[in-house]
């Protein structure tokens, strides 16, 4: 449950006053987690703690893993959505996906490894399965001098050092609606529960109207919603001066927004907050990714025609088999032969879409009685 090697690292970090960071539910939103990362631009030494639930709903949770467990200055302990995947460990080391977990939005987690392998099942599971032993590696709650950092709170009716996955990963209502603080001396860091449900807005940090005996708040809510509808974003706070650093959550993050549809099309107003057919996952997860992959094909396929076209348009062509094969790549490979206009022989030429001529513009000057010189009307040279 704790990591007591991690939390002596963090302890002495904050005690020669490197910044220490903590960042709420990310769920597969890995394009945005970057972007805040940028933002906080950290240095070597420095930390960021995620507490859990990195995985699920979002749209990349599987490049967000590699991200995750390659980059040194990123802590992570465990959630209830990582304590799920961990189940679709088998006994024999195999890995089959747990149901449960995959109707709490596991489905795009599965999808966004099966398109991180290009479709190749097999490697797909590897994959999973090497992550989700990782993930059942980390500890459940973090406990330093005068802080505390778990994913979803604490039982207040129990002993702290007698709470189990039960509560640090799943507790809501019990924990929320205690009357006082359940560490006198520590600060809580938690997420698990967005805030709009602490009573604070959608994309703010929730500060417990609860104080320590030093004016630190009792606890702080950091699970500001990746995909709350309202104001989607992420959010980190500095341990030490309790500031926090806002991350709206990207563009190419916001499946909620594409899967999402209004109440009634002849009113304007606020958008659902679930999507058609009660979805409330990243479309990547249907048909386990099939999907983006076969989008993926078609706009690689558009991208490269495009830039075909760009480049004959400035002299670059490409060698033609048949009429039809500049509109198409080259059969037996994934590349375009590119070869440079002097080289090729006229009839590959003719063939081209690119421009065969050009215009050359000039000016002839001669005396003029005021200044000495005057311009003739231009001249135009077609070669």
């Amino acid at each position: 449950m704790r990591d007591p090697a991690l939390e002596a690292d963090l302890q002495s970090r904050l005690d020669d006053g490197q910044r220490v960071f903590v960042v709420g539910d990310l769920h597969g939103h890995f394009a945005t987690f970057r972007a805040l990362l940028h933002r906080l631009k950290l240095k070597t030494e420095d930390r960021v703690i995620c507490l859990g639930d990195m995985i699920d709903r979002g749209p990349n949770s599987a490049e967000l893993l590699a991200f995750l467990r390659s980059t040194p200055q990123v802590v992570c302990i465990k959630g209830n959505h990582e304590q799920m995947a961990i189940q679709s460990i088998q006994p024999d080391g195999t890995f089959e996906a747990w149901q449960p977990w995959m109707k709490r939005g596991g489905s795009s987690t599965y999808g966004s490894y099966i398109v991180a392998s290009k479709g190749d099942l097999w490697s797909a599971k590897r994959a999973m399965l090497h992550d989700f032993i990782w993930l059942d590696t980390l500890p459940t709650q973090i406990v330093l001098d005068h802080i505390r950092l778990v994913h979803a709170g604490y039982d207040p009716r129990m002993p702290l050092d007698m709470q189990g996955e039960k509560e640090l990963l799943w507790i809501r209502k019990a924990w929320h609606q205690h009357e006082r603080p359940v560490d006198p001396h520590r600060t809580v860091f938690f997420g698990h529960t967005t805030t709009t449900k602490l009573g604070d807005s959608a994309g703010s940090v929730a500060y417990s109207p609860m104080q320590l005996e030093d004016g630190r708040p009792a606890w702080v809510g950091l699970d500001v919603g990746a995909y709350n509808h309202v104001s989607p974003c992420l959010a980190a706070v500095d341990i030490r001066t309790m500031r926090s650093t806002i991350q709206p959550t990207l563009k190419c993050d916001r499946w909620f927004e594409r899967i999402d549809e209004p109440k009634n099309s002849k009113k304007k107003g606020k958008r659902r907050w679930r999507g058609r057919d009660n979805k409330k996952e990243a479309e990547v997860g249907d048909s386990f990714g099939l999907k983006a992959l076969a989008m993926r094909a078609r706009m690689f396929r558009t991208s490269a025609l495009r830039a075909q076209r760009e480049l004959e348009q400035v002299g670059i062509t490409f060698p033609a088999t048949d009429a039809s094969s500049t509109m198409h790549e080259p059969p037996g490979t994934n590349e375009f032969s590119i070869i440079h206009r002097k080289s090729i022989e006229q009839t590959a030429l003719s063939r081209a879409r690119g421009p065969t001529s050009f215009r050359f513009y000039a000016k002839k000057t001669t005396d003029h009685p005021l200044n000495g010189k005057t311009s003739s009307p231009q001249r135009t040279i077609n070669a």
